[in-house]
């Protein structure tokens, strides 16, 4: 790695400083079983001479198979270049002294808003420690932001909990990003667009559950026509790519492959889990996703190690802002999983 920059800095999936030895990267949140073989198809049938022409029909085509695969209509959707674009559009949207987000959380979240509502400290956070400190954000600030399930820490506060909160604070937005609800049982049925309130924002992406992150596509949900024309309106020209749109909307129409990869990746990933817990004394377990967070105060040294033996992990420090300190790691596919094994196994 260069000296430049900490293993704490790095993005999850950016090896480029690694030089070229294989490793199994598992510093990224995304479906290693994907995309779907089907993809590639597409991609392969594409007319080279479609090109030539702006994405017109673009949007459309993404919104069309996104809202299918959710089971809602479009008319509360506004497509963009993933959840990151749409965080960045509502951090300016929002006045930002009036604008929180609940940490741990996502890099771009802890990144463009300033106030962090985190944990008091005490032990490893829970379900509840979270849902409290969303209802003490949203009493407080005028729009809060959470990722549900948790990134980094795989925790989910379940809907109806948050509707809840909700309904208590109506003068307050809750932005939810889930972009690993696919992963938890039920899926985008666990969602909060079916909370039916006006005071919710969702942000959505198929980039995680399909393996196709290389493609920047997500999804705004909220009944709010004045904010869904607000961040249209921030928006630059042609929000998603024609490449883009093919990929995604061929990958959405898979359900079968992501209902069979989904099961078979969370499965390896209870089985990563007691590995974990073997070798660390706190793990955070029960959780409804695909990957597991260390707790642990020597996150970089640990990272060092199991670089030794070829598997990348994402590295946390509780000294950045908005973090704690440990590691993520996301769970191999059946073929990957005897490399972890025997990286964690070793000394």
């Amino acid at each position: 790695m260069t000296e430049a920059l900490t293993a704490t800095e790095w993005q999850g999936g950016d090896l480029r400083a690694l030089g070229e030895r294989p490793y199994l990267d598992l510093g990224t949140c995304i479906n290693r079983y994907g995309p779907p073989t089907s993809v590639g198809s597409a991609l392969r049938a594409v007319d080279i001479r479609s090109l030539r022409a702006h994405p017109y029909d673009a949007e459309e085509l993404f919104l069309s198979a996104y809202a299918d695969y959710l089971g809602i209509g479009t008319g509360d959707l506004v497509a963009g270049r993933g959840i990151t674009e749409f965080i960045r559009l509502l951090s300016a949207h929002f006045p930002a002294s009036r604008t929180a987000v609940v940490t741990p959380d996502y890099t771009d979240s802890i990144r463009w808003i300033a106030n962090h509502v985190g944990p008091s400290g005490g032990g490893p956070e829970t379900v509840e420690s979270r849902a409290d400190r969303v209802a003490d954000a949203m009493r407080r600030y005028d729009c809060v932001l959470l990722s549900n399930p948790n990134n980094p820490l795989g925790l989910y506060v379940p809907a109806e909990t948050l509707a809840a909160i909700c309904r208590d604070n109506p003068d307050a937005t809750l932005i939810v990003d889930e972009a690993y609800i696919d992963f938890a049982d039920g899926g985008a049925q666990r969602s909060m667009i079916w909370s039916g309130l006006g005071n919710v924002v969702v942000l959505l992406s198929p980039n995680k559950l399909f393996g196709i992150a290389g493609t920047r596509t997500g999804v705004m949900w909220t009944p709010d026509a004045k904010l869904r024309a607000a961040i249209r309106g921030r928006q630059l020209n042609w929000s998603i790519s024609g490449l883009d749109a093919i990929v995604a909307a061929e990958a959405l129409r898979n359900t079968g492959w992501a209902a069979h990869s989904r099961s078979r990746l969370l499965a390896t990933a209870d089985r990563m889990e007691a590995l974990l817990r073997a070798r660390y004394p706190v793990v955070g377990t029960g959780v409804p996703v695909h990957y597991r967070f260390v707790h642990t105060e020597d996150a970089e040294r640990e990272h060092q190690r199991l670089l030794r033996h070829g598997v990348v992990v994402r590295v946390f420090s509780g000294a950045q802002p908005g973090r704690v300190s440990g590691l993520r790691i996301t769970a191999p596919t059946e073929g990957e999983y005897p490399v972890l094994a025997a990286a964690l196994r070793a000394d």
